[in-house]
Protein backbone atom coordinates (compact mmCIF):
# COMPACT_ATOMS: atom_id res chain seq x y z
CA UNK A 1 0.00 0.00 0.00
CA UNK A 2 0.98 3.03 -0.49
CA UNK A 3 -1.22 6.56 0.49
CA UNK A 4 0.63 10.07 0.05
CA UNK A 5 -0.66 13.06 1.90
CA UNK A 6 0.90 16.43 2.61
CA UNK A 7 2.44 15.39 5.97
CA UNK A 8 3.03 11.56 5.93
CA UNK A 9 2.58 8.77 3.64
CA UNK A 10 0.77 5.09 4.65
CA UNK A 11 2.96 2.17 3.51
CA UNK A 12 3.43 -1.41 4.48
CA UNK A 13 5.30 -2.07 7.69
CA UNK A 14 8.75 -2.82 7.11
CA UNK A 15 11.38 -4.94 9.26
CA UNK A 16 13.78 -2.27 9.33
CA UNK A 17 10.97 0.12 10.73
CA UNK A 18 11.65 -1.78 14.55
CA UNK A 19 13.42 0.59 16.35
CA UNK A 20 10.70 3.23 15.74
CA UNK A 21 8.17 1.03 15.96
CA UNK A 22 10.16 0.03 19.56
CA UNK A 23 10.54 4.03 20.48
CA UNK A 24 6.79 4.76 20.49
CA UNK A 25 5.63 1.57 21.21
CA UNK A 26 7.09 1.62 24.66
CA UNK A 27 5.51 5.05 24.94
CA UNK A 28 3.21 4.67 28.34
CA UNK A 29 1.28 7.39 27.02
CA UNK A 30 0.75 5.47 23.43
CA UNK A 31 -0.23 1.65 24.25
CA UNK A 32 -2.90 2.22 26.89
CA UNK A 33 -5.07 4.71 25.29
CA UNK A 34 -5.35 2.01 22.71
CA UNK A 35 -5.56 -1.02 24.70
CA UNK A 36 -2.49 -2.27 25.10
CA UNK A 37 0.71 -2.65 26.96
CA UNK A 38 3.85 -0.24 26.56
CA UNK A 39 6.31 -3.16 24.63
CA UNK A 40 8.48 -4.06 27.63
CA UNK A 41 11.24 -4.81 25.41
CA UNK A 42 12.56 -4.75 21.55
CA UNK A 43 11.96 -8.38 21.48
CA UNK A 44 8.65 -8.28 22.45
CA UNK A 45 8.19 -5.15 19.51
CA UNK A 46 9.92 -7.42 17.40
CA UNK A 47 7.10 -10.06 17.90
CA UNK A 48 4.56 -8.06 17.39
CA UNK A 49 5.99 -6.09 14.31
CA UNK A 50 6.25 -9.35 12.39
CA UNK A 51 2.64 -9.86 13.35
CA UNK A 52 1.28 -7.63 11.84
CA UNK A 53 3.37 -7.51 8.97
CA UNK A 54 2.36 -11.32 8.30
CA UNK A 55 -1.66 -9.78 8.56
CA UNK A 56 -1.33 -7.54 5.94
CA UNK A 57 -3.83 -5.33 7.94
CA UNK A 58 -1.56 -2.84 9.88
CA UNK A 59 -0.14 -0.10 7.84
CA UNK A 60 2.99 2.66 8.83
CA UNK A 61 2.67 6.24 9.52
CA UNK A 62 5.80 7.95 8.25
CA UNK A 63 6.84 10.94 7.85
CA UNK A 64 6.84 12.14 3.88
CA UNK A 65 10.05 13.68 4.09
CA UNK A 66 12.12 11.03 6.21
CA UNK A 67 10.11 7.71 5.78
CA UNK A 68 10.30 7.73 9.93
CA UNK A 69 7.29 5.56 11.42
CA UNK A 70 5.56 7.89 13.50
CA UNK A 71 2.44 5.44 14.03
CA UNK A 72 0.40 2.55 12.77
CA UNK A 73 -3.12 2.41 11.10
CA UNK A 74 -5.15 -0.39 10.23
CA UNK A 75 -7.51 -1.48 8.21
CA UNK A 76 -9.52 -5.06 8.95
CA UNK A 77 -13.06 -6.48 8.86
CA UNK A 78 -14.88 -5.99 11.83
CA UNK A 79 -16.00 -8.34 14.69
CA UNK A 80 -18.67 -6.21 16.15
CA UNK A 81 -20.96 -5.45 12.72
CA UNK A 82 -22.09 -8.76 11.39
CA UNK A 83 -21.66 -7.43 7.74
CA UNK A 84 -19.15 -8.78 5.13
CA UNK A 85 -18.38 -5.16 4.27
CA UNK A 86 -18.02 -3.45 7.28
CA UNK A 87 -13.87 -2.69 8.13
CA UNK A 88 -12.68 -1.05 11.20
CA UNK A 89 -10.16 1.89 11.49
CA UNK A 90 -7.83 1.59 14.44
CA UNK A 91 -4.41 3.57 14.72
CA UNK A 92 -1.91 4.91 17.47
CA UNK A 93 0.42 7.69 17.17
CA UNK A 94 4.18 8.72 18.88
CA UNK A 95 2.59 10.85 21.52
CA UNK A 96 5.60 13.04 19.88
CA UNK A 97 3.81 13.98 16.61
CA UNK A 98 0.21 14.63 18.71
CA UNK A 99 -2.03 17.53 18.18
CA UNK A 100 -0.15 18.20 15.11
CA UNK A 101 -2.99 17.35 11.72
CA UNK A 102 -0.88 13.50 11.29
CA UNK A 103 -3.58 11.03 12.56
CA UNK A 104 -6.42 12.84 11.18
CA UNK A 105 -4.43 13.28 7.84
CA UNK A 106 -3.86 9.09 8.48
CA UNK A 107 -7.57 8.56 8.82
CA UNK A 108 -8.63 10.58 5.96
CA UNK A 109 -6.11 8.58 3.34
CA UNK A 110 -7.53 5.28 4.65
CA UNK A 111 -11.21 6.50 4.93
CA UNK A 112 -10.48 6.90 1.09
CA UNK A 113 -9.03 3.81 0.37
CA UNK A 114 -11.81 1.91 1.97
CA UNK A 115 -14.21 3.56 -0.01
CA UNK A 116 -12.14 4.19 -2.88
CA UNK A 117 -10.21 0.81 -3.51
CA UNK A 118 -12.33 -1.67 -1.28
CA UNK A 119 -15.15 -3.34 -1.46
CA UNK A 120 -15.90 -1.10 2.06
CA UNK A 121 -19.47 0.07 2.83
CA UNK A 122 -19.34 0.96 6.28
CA UNK A 123 -16.51 1.76 7.89
CA UNK A 124 -16.37 2.15 11.71
CA UNK A 125 -14.02 3.50 14.85
CA UNK A 126 -14.18 3.02 18.48
CA UNK A 127 -12.40 4.49 21.57
CA UNK A 128 -12.07 4.15 24.62
CA UNK A 129 -14.30 6.66 26.55
CA UNK A 130 -11.10 8.20 27.89
CA UNK A 131 -9.24 8.66 24.78
CA UNK A 132 -10.25 12.30 23.94
CA UNK A 133 -7.51 12.50 20.86
CA UNK A 134 -9.67 9.54 19.35
CA UNK A 135 -12.78 11.12 19.80
CA UNK A 136 -11.55 14.58 17.75
CA UNK A 137 -9.80 12.86 15.14
CA UNK A 138 -13.51 10.83 14.91
CA UNK A 139 -15.12 14.17 14.42
CA UNK A 140 -12.33 15.95 12.44
CA UNK A 141 -12.90 13.11 9.71
CA UNK A 142 -17.04 13.12 9.92
CA UNK A 143 -17.41 10.25 11.37
CA UNK A 144 -21.07 9.72 13.27
CA UNK A 145 -20.95 9.06 16.77
CA UNK A 146 -22.96 5.43 17.37
CA UNK A 147 -23.19 4.97 20.77
CA UNK A 148 -21.16 3.53 24.06
CA UNK A 149 -20.73 0.08 24.77
CA UNK A 150 -20.83 -0.50 28.05
CA UNK A 151 -17.74 -2.67 29.96
CA UNK A 152 -16.76 -3.66 26.33
CA UNK A 153 -13.35 -5.51 27.17
CA UNK A 154 -11.47 -6.03 29.75
CA UNK A 155 -7.68 -4.94 29.32
CA UNK A 156 -4.28 -6.09 29.89
CA UNK A 157 -4.37 -4.79 33.25
CA UNK A 158 -7.79 -6.17 34.48
CA UNK A 159 -9.72 -2.91 33.96
CA UNK A 160 -12.73 -3.38 32.38
CA UNK A 161 -13.25 -0.46 29.76
CA UNK A 162 -16.70 1.84 27.74
CA UNK A 163 -15.98 2.13 24.37
CA UNK A 164 -17.23 5.00 22.05
CA UNK A 165 -18.23 3.44 18.75
CA UNK A 166 -18.92 6.08 15.09
CA UNK A 167 -19.02 4.78 11.73
CA UNK A 168 -19.46 6.19 8.12
CA UNK A 169 -21.40 4.88 5.00
CA UNK A 170 -20.08 4.78 2.14
CA UNK A 171 -23.33 7.45 0.76
CA UNK A 172 -22.32 9.40 3.03
CA UNK A 173 -18.62 9.63 2.33
CA UNK A 174 -19.81 10.21 -1.51
CA UNK A 175 -21.92 13.18 -0.27
CA UNK A 176 -19.20 14.70 2.13
CA UNK A 177 -16.68 14.43 -0.94
CA UNK A 178 -19.30 16.58 -3.37
CA UNK A 179 -18.77 19.61 -1.30
CA UNK A 180 -15.33 19.59 -0.56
Amino acid sequence: MKLIGDMIWIRDLRFTDLEDYYIYGKDPLVGPFAGWKPFPSKSIASKILNGQIMSKETYAIALKDTDQLIGTISLYNTALRKYNKAKSLGFSLSSSYWNQGYMTSAVKLMINYAFLKTDCEILELGHHTDNYRCKRVAEKCGFTYDGTLCSYKKLYDGRIIDACFYSMTKDEFERKKKYE
